[in-house]
């Protein structure tokens, strides 16, 4: 079966096509400078980087944490678990992994370790994989480890399997304001 020709006017189109998500309408309303990124379908960060071909140091890997004896400041978290437990994002270079030794320190916290999948679906209403660094959203706390603020853009997931969004750094941390610290450790 011969492949269907696609028109000049219908490629336009679809590289034109403007995904209205949480994340794009959250970075809307905020005139955040952004660009959209559509891929094949990914699940994990290091995948969109594949997809991509772009370096996983501008991709950003979103966890969600859980964090017992720390109450946020500046944020107020809705999400708690149990009195003492809240959770946190943690955003990081895709080519690394959390580092949680270093977010107890940074937080002065008694116990932190990584949330379930159920925690992301029952807290957060959304899907593993489909997290995106702009915690405010979720009511949380943003953890931005130092090796992501090292580049000038970061893309990140823009809520499906299929889009990311690519927005400046420094943009980013102005709207979101995320503690700064080192969160991440180089894989082995």
């Amino acid at each position: 079966m011969p492949k269907k020709k696609i028109s000049k006017k219908a490629k336009i189109k679809k590289q034109t096509k403007i995904i209205q998500t949480k994340v794009t309408k959250l970075l809307d309303q905020a005139k955040i400078k952004y660009k959209t990124l559509e891929h094949k379908v990914v699940f994990t960060a290091h995948d969109v980087g594949a997809t991509t071909k772009r370096k996983l140091s501008e991709i950003a890997k979103v966890v969600l944490v859980k964090v017992d004896g720390w109450e946020p400041s500046s944020v107020k978290s809705s999400i708690k678990k149990k009195d003492s437990v809240n959770f946190v994002l943690i955003v990081l270079p895709a080519g690394k992994y959390v580092d949680f030794s270093g977010i107890k320190k940074a937080l002065k916290a008694k116990k932190v370790s990584m949330a379930s999948e159920k925690d992301i679906a029952k807290y957060l209403k959304t899907k593993v994989g489909l997290l995106h660094p702009f915690g405010s959203e979720y009511n949380l706390q943003t953890l931005l480890d130092k090796g992501m603020s090292r580049s000038k853009k970061m893309i990140a997931s823009a809520g499906t399997f299929t889009d990311s969004v690519e927005v400046g750094l420094k943009d980013f941390q102005k709207m979101v304001k995320p503690i700064l610290g080192n969160f991440s450790k180089a894989k082995k």
